[in-house]
């Protein structure tokens, strides 16, 4: 693994636990640069602002116990890119994410998620 990767793989975990441990949206947000985008089926979320008010949303929007059934199937860093896979139970049985981090900070990242019943 290179330097790079490494670091990389670190702020995706660091991201990772801040959610799990539901620090809080601060927390989640320090990973991010002022400017990272967040792009997502329905929407672009440009800066720490918008992708405060999309965690938000989806913070509220999970099924109870989703975030205590959240199991990291993978992750994959090469460089500045990081891909995940993950399920959060049966009702969220598939999320994928990708990550670009320059810096210490994502500065881009896509997210998907397969949920049977839409949340």
């Amino acid at each position: 693994m290179t330097p790079s990767s490494s670091l990389t793989e670190t702020v995706v975990r660091n991201h990772l636990q801040s959610f799990l441990d539901q620090r809080g949206l601060a927390a989640i947000l320090s990973d991010y640069a002022d400017d990272a985008c967040l792009l997502c089926e329905d929407k672009t979320y440009r800066g720490k602002h918008e992708i405060g008010e999309f965690f938000d949303g989806f913070l509220a929007s999970l099924p109870p116990g989703s975030i205590g059934a959240f199991s990291l199937r993978s992750l994959r860093a090469e460089a500045e890119l990081a891909y995940i896979t993950w399920s959060a139970g049966g009702e969220c049985p598939l999320g994928t994410d990708t990550f670009v981090v320059r810096d210490g900070k994502i500065v881009l990242q896509t997210f998907a998620m397969y949920a049977p019943q839409a949340l």
